[in-house]
């Protein structure tokens, strides 16, 4: 039996996960990414995602918010570095549009929702738009217009296999922001495990 409470919990995580991880957002919601985190850091889920939050919110007031997407582009965007690949089938199979995008689209086609290209020029097994969809049929799942528990499915047949690679690498990276994220992720997807019985 899923709670409300926390599914709007969830739900908030989910949009923080968004903010962070697409490409545009990064770029022109550093505001939005900021408000949240402080709220994160008020109401944490654990110790250390509290602290991890208000590592970043400090890195962001002495560098600027500028400095989350000269982070993203550091880590996501120039392949050469620290690059590290957004793409779940990549994970999967050391390949961009693999079978981890084909199961998000068929998830995708269960809801009257389609991929905005102008916010997300990303396929649709980028991280960055599976936590926005995850928060959208959260967000439909509270509200009761989606039946099926289809943002679990998602969880299980796209994100559990992988959010724990994702995490590691951004905690091996010297990107003091996107760090922070990896331990709010890990312990996120550490929650989203137990919560969802996975």
């Amino acid at each position: 039996m899923q709670n409300r409470e926390i599914n709007q919990a969830r739900l908030f995580v989910y949009n923080l996960l968004s903010l962070l991880f697409v490409e545009e957002y990064a770029k022109t919601k550093q505001d939005d990414i900021i408000k949240n985190l402080e709220i994160l850091s008020q109401n944490a889920f654990s110790q250390s995602v509290e602290e991890a939050s208000k590592e970043i919110l400090e890195i962001i007031s002495k560098k600027g918010k500028e400095e989350i997407f000269r982070q993203y582009q550091d880590l996501f965007l120039i392949p050469f570095g620290e690059f590290i690949p957004l793409s779940i089938s990549w994970y999967h199979e050391q390949r961009e549009g693999g079978i981890m995008q084909l199961k998000v689209k068929d998830i995708l086609g269960k809801t009257k929702i389609r991929r905005d290209e102008n916010s997300f020029t990303a396929q649709e097994d980028h991280f960055g738009f599976t936590f926005t969809l995850s928060a959208y049929l959260l967000e439909k799942q509270i509200d009761e217009e989606i039946k099926e528990d289809l943002q679990k499915e998602l969880f299980v047949e796209v994100l559990n296999g992988y959010l724990d690679k994702l995490s590691y690498k951004l905690m091996g990276t010297k990107s003091d922001i996107y760090f922070n994220v990896g331990i709010i992720l890990e312990n996120f997807y550490n929650f989203e495990k137990g919560y969802l019985e996975v």
